[in-house]
């Protein structure tokens, strides 16, 4: 399956983009990786979501389950809640 988007043909892949595949999430993120989230986005012409899911997808492959939560935390990782 292809988009058109600016008169290119664009791949939607089967795993990362397919709207069939998708589920809405809604995180926060710290102003700095949000800004260069979009500018890989705009750059690449790819969707900031599908760099979101690779990058998920990278960290879920690299780091095992029983090591994600130290991992996590070592990498600054906590519960935020809106106060």
């Amino acid at each position: 399956m292809a988009i058109r988007q600016s008169g290119a043909q664009r791949a939607v892949s089967p795993k990362v983009g397919s709207a069939a595949n998708a589920v809405k999430f809604s995180v926060n993120v710290s102003g700095d990786i949000g800004a260069e989230l979009k500018r890989a986005a705009f750059e690449h012409q790819v969707s900031d979501s599908s760099i979101i899911e690779i990058a998920l997808r990278q960290l879920f492959g690299r780091v095992s389950k029983e090591r994600l939560g130290t991992f996590l935390r070592q990498n600054g990782a906590c519960l935020r809640r809106r106060s």
